[in-house]
């Protein structure tokens, strides 16, 4: 893989990785009212293997580090593991745009822990521009009116609170990882990881002979297009740029969730949400531009495959 061209726009794939992660919070709430949580997170799961297998052969040689194993499997306990078992039960007492409202958290909470962590330098500018998005996610969240798709939302936005916890240290992980070894690696790894985490809870699940058609497309979408096509994209650009100016973008998923929650499950969207969905794109392209973005640290060169 050329690794000159996209390297100048890394923006454009987490873009395209936060509008996929959109439609995902309504996906999941179509797939959740018909299928068992765990059978929905190991069918993406399988859907999402089966594709890797078939492009196995474009990895290229992948240099293993002894002792690696170790920040792999945390990789994969953080998601898919964790971080699916939290959200697909958070959607079946939320609706899919507050449920994405809580993922707003995260590039605060990314900023802070790489800067912790990882030695990130993070900018006045960035947390600027976070805090101004957050303004635009409680907006959104302070307008929205509950429906029936949303029965016990306390219980399910502190779901999905936990849910992005776990997704603060999969980007720390990845972060690391990715030093080391290409994106497309990284993400297969997951996905096999993950289903077979996902095998012991299998019989915990509640299993149904119902055939319904737009819950499958939905698990099928969550595995062909989520779980490979918007990990992978965001996985390669945490390996150009810092984790802390990566996970600002997570704050598009609330304003996306909204509106596809809107399109596709007539969840409430009125004037008030459009402005907020306009102030958390204002703090997007804030914090991104001008001379106080952090730059990458020039001596880690990702690995491309």
């Amino acid at each position: 893989m050329n690794s000159s061209a996209p390297a100048r726009h890394p923006a454009l794939y987490l873009i395209a990785a936060m509008l996929i992660w959109g439609g995902s919070f309504a996906a999941m709430k179509l797939a959740v009212a018909v299928y068992d949580p765990i059978l929905i997170t190991f069918g993406r799961l399988v859907v999402a293997a089966l594709i890797f297998l078939a492009l196995w052969r474009w990895l290229g040689p992948v240099r293993y580090r002894r002792g690696d194993w170790k920040w792999l499997l945390l990789m994969a306990l953080f998601e898919p593991l964790l971080y699916f078992v939290f959200e697909t039960n958070a959607l079946r007492f939320t609706s899919s745009g507050a449920a994405a409202t809580v993922i707003a958290l995260l590039p605060l909470s990314v900023a802070l822990a790489a800067q912790w962590l990882l030695h990130e330098v993070v900018t006045g500018r960035l947390y600027a521009g976070v805090l101004v998005s957050v303004a635009g996610v409680i907006l959104l969240t302070g307008t929205g009116e509950e429906t029936a798709l949303s029965p016990n939302p306390w219980l399910g936005n502190a779901l999905e609170f936990l849910a992005m916890l776990c997704a603060v240290g999969y980007t720390l992980v990845v972060r690391r990882l990715s030093v080391h070894y290409p994106a497309l690696f990284l993400t297969a790894v997951q996905a096999f990881l993950g289903g077979v985490l996902y095998l012991p809870l299998l019989p915990f699940a509640e299993f149904t002979a119902t055939v319904d058609w737009p819950a499958l497309l939905a698990v099928l979408y969550l595995g062909a297009v989520v779980s490979v096509l918007a990990y992978l994209f965001y996985n390669h650009a945490l390996s150009l740029l810092p984790a802390s100016q990566v996970a600002v973008y997570v704050s598009l998923i609330p304003a996306l969730g909204a509106f596809f929650g809107w399109l596709l499950l007539g969840e409430t969207l009125n004037l008030t949400q459009g402005a907020a969905i306009l102030l958390t794109v204002a703090g997007i392209v804030y914090s991104q531009t001008g001379s106080g973005v952090a730059e990458p640290e020039p001596a880690t060169q990702p690995v491309e495959s």
